[in-house]
C-alpha cells in the first residue's frame, strides 16, 4: 500500500516552495511600486563608488565599514547601476535567508508550527520595508541567520567541514553591524566549545591554546591598521566599554530637564511627582521603549506566545542554550546602546524580533496541548482545530500590513524636483555650495558634498540667504523637502517670498497631498 506524506509536515516538499516563492513575491513587490531609494543608501553606495576608483580614504570617510560597500562594488562590475547592485544584494540575501530560517523553525518547533511560525517570518511587515533596500540590515539577517544554523549543525555532530563555514560566516557579522560583536563572539565561543570536546583529555588543551592564539593573532593583525580596525568595529567596540562606566550624556541632558521641571512645574511640597518618577526609573523607561519596538516588530500574541515557548527552547539540549545566548546577547548590546545614543530605530529591533519567533514557534505546541487537556478540542483534531485558526491570527495581519504597506520613502516629487534643479541649474556653474535637509536629496543631485541640516533647522536657510549677496567663492543652491501638513514649515515658506534677491521654485505633485519640494538659489 503506498503510503503519502503528510501535507501538514513541514517536511512535505510543497510547503517549502509555497514558502519561498511568497517569500520572493513579497521582497520584490515593491520594486515595481516605483519605490524610491532608502535615506541611508546613499552612504553606502558613495562609498562603493569610492571604491571602484580606488580612494580608501574617501571611501572610509563616506562610510567606514567597507565590507557590505566592496560587495556592491564587485555586484556593480556585473554591469548594474549603483542602486541596482545594492538592491540585488539584499533582494537575494532576503530570499536566501529564508533556508536557516525554515530549518532552525523545524528543530526548534517540529511539525505544523514550523509552517506557521516560517510563514510569519515571510509576512514581517518591518522586515519587507527594508528586504528590498540598498543597506546592510538584509545582508546583516542573513548572514546571522546561517551564522546559527551553521554552528548548530557542527554542535549536534555534523562534520568538521560545517566548523569553517560557521566561523567564516561569524567574522562577517560585525563587518556589518555593531551588535554582530556580541553574535560573533557568542557564537565563536560556543562553535570552539563543541569542537574541542571531540578531542581527548590529552589534547584538548592544545586545541584550546591554539584556538587562543589565532585568535589573538588575528585580532592583532587587524588592530595595525584604521581600515582594519573599522573593518572589526574594534574602536566603536572600545568606545561603548569606556562609555560604560559613565552616565549617558543623553540621558545627563534629559535628567537635568526633568530635576527643573520637578521643582517648577508641580505645586509645592510635592514629593515623588512625575518628572521626579521619570527621573530615578530613567533605566526601565529605556527598557520599556525597547518593548514596544520589540512589540512593533512583532505583534502582542506572538510576544505572550513567545513566553509559552521559552522553557521548550532551553530545554532543548545545546540548541536552545545557544539561540538563548545569542538572543540575550544581542538584546544587552542593543540596549547599551539605546542607553548611549539616545535614540533607535525599529528596525535595530528586527533580528532579536525574529530570533522570538523560534521561541513562538515552540509555544504552539504548549497552546495546542492546553486546548486539549482543557477538552476544547479532541486529541485526533488537534491539526484541524489548530492549525487553520492560529495560521489566520498570526499571518492574517502581517499580510494585510505588508500588501498595504506605505512606504515613507517613496516621494516621487523629490526625485523629479531633484532632477530639474540638476539638469537646469547646477550644471551652468560647478562651483555651487549645496544645502539640503534630507540625504535622498543629495544622491539626486550628485552632490555628496552637500551640506545635510536638520528638517527643522530653517534658520540656516535664512541665515545662508538673508545676506541678498552672492558669495565671493560660491553660489548658494538649497533644495528642502517641507511637508504641506505641517505648520511651521508652511510659515517658513512663505518667509520666503520676503527674500526679492533668492530666486526660488517650488515643486509640487497634484497626487502627493503631503509633500512639497522648494529649490532656493542665489545667483
Amino acid at each position: 500500500m503506498k503510503r503519502y506524506q503528510d501535507k501538514i509536515s513541514a517536511d512535505w516538499p510543497g510547503w517549502f516552495i509555497l514558502l519561498f516563492l511568497t517569500n520572493l513575491l513579497v521582497k520584490t513587490l515593491p520594486l515595481f511600486r516605483g519605490i524610491m531609494i532608502h535615506p541611508d543608501a546613499p552612504v553606502y553606495l558613495w562609498s562603493a563608488q569610492s571604491l571602484e576608483r580606488g580612494n580608501i580614504a574617501e571611501a572610509i570617510t563616506a562610510y567606514p565599514m567597507l565590507f557590505y560597500p566592496f560587495l556592491v562594488m564587485c555586484v556593480h562590475k556585473l554591469g548594474l547601476d549603483w542602486l541596482a547592485a545594492g538592491r540585488t544584494i539584499s533582494v537575494a540575501a532576503s530570499c536566501l535567508a529564508l533556508f536557516p530560517f525554515f530549518s532552525l523553525a523545524k528543530r526548534f518547533s517540529p511539525g505544523w508550527p514550523a509552517i506557521i511560525i516560517t510563514m510569519v517570518f515571510v509576512l514581517l511587515p518591518e522586515y519587507n520595508s527594508i528586504a528590498f533596500a540598498a543597506i546592510r540590515d538584509p545582508l546583516y539577517l542573513c548572514m546571522a541567520l546561517f551564522a546559527i544554523y551553521t554552528a548548530l549543525r557542527f554542535a549536534e555532530g555534523g562534520g568538521l567541514k560545517w566548523l569553517p563555514v560557521a566561523l567564516l560566516t561569524t567574522l562577517c557579522l560585525p563587518l556589518l553591524r555593531v551588535e554582530g560583536i556580541a553574535l560573533s563572539l557568542v557564537i565563536s565561543v560556543w562553535g570552539s566549545i563543541s569542537f574541542v570536546r571531540r578531542f581527548t583529555n590529552f589534547f584538548w588543551g592544545w586545541a584550546v591554546a591554539v584556538m587562543a592564539g589565532v585568535f589573538c593573532l588575528l585580532l592583532f593583525l587587524f588592530s595595525l591598521s584604521p581600515t582594519g580596525r573599522n573593518l572589526i568595529r574594534l574602536d566603536e567596540a572600545l568606545s561603548i566599554l569606556q562609555d560604560l562606566r559613565t552616565t549617558p550624556q543623553a540621558v545627563t541632558f534629559y535628567l537635568t530637564k526633568l530635576d527643573e521641571l520637578a521643582h517648577t512645574n508641580v505645586p509645592f511640597g510635592f514629593g515623588n511627582n512625575f518628572w521626579q518618577v521619570i527621573e530615578r526609573n530613567w533605566q526601565w523607561i529605556y527598557g520599556i521603549g525597547m518593548l514596544r519596538m520589540f512589540e512593533n516588530n512583532l505583534s502582542l500574541p506572538l510576544l505572550v506566545l513567545g513566553f509559552f515557548g521559552v522553557k521548550s527552547v532551553i530545554r532543548d539540549p545545546g540548541n536552545g542554550i545557544l539561540l538563548s545566548s545569542v538572543f540575550l546577547a544581542n538584546i544587552l548590546v542593543i540596549l547599551a546602546n539605546y542607553y548611549y545614543s539616545g535614540a533607535m530605530e525599529g528596525r535595530i529591533m528586527l533580528f532579536p524580533a525574529i530570533l522570538w519567533l523560534f521561541f513562538a514557534g515552540a509555544g504552539l505546541p504548549a497552546v495546542g496541548g492546553y486546548l486539549v487537556a482543557k477538552g476544547v478540542i479532541g486529541p485526533a483534531k488537534i491539526k484541524q482545530a489548530v492549525i487553520l485558526p492560529l495560521s489566520i491570527l498570526l499571518t492574517l495581519p502581517f499580510a494585510y500590513k505588508t500588501a498595504f504597506m506605505d512606504y515613507n520613502i517613496h516621494i516621487p516629487v523629490l526625485r523629479d524636483a531633484c532632477l530639474w534643479v540638476r539638469n537646469q541649474v547646477l550644471h551652468k556653474e560647478k562651483n555651487w555650495k549645496v544645502i539640503v535637509n534630507m540625504r535622498t536629496i543629495a544622491w539626486f543631485l550628485d552632490r555628496r558634498d552637500a551640506e545635510q541640516i536638520s528638517p527643522a533647522t530653517n534658520r540656516v536657510v535664512l541665515t545662508s540667504l538673508g545676506s541678498h549677496k552672492k558669495t565671493e567663492e560660491k553660489s548658494t543652491m538649497i533644495v528642502l523637502l517641507l511637508s504641506r501638513r505641517n505648520k511651521e514649515d508652511m510659515m517658513f515658506m512663505e518667509s520666503l517670498d520676503g527674500l526679492r534677491a533668492v530666486e526660488s521654485r517650488i515643486f509640487t505633485d497634484p497626487e502627493d497631498k503631503k509633500n512639497v519640494v522648494v529649490a532656493l538659489w542665489q545667483i
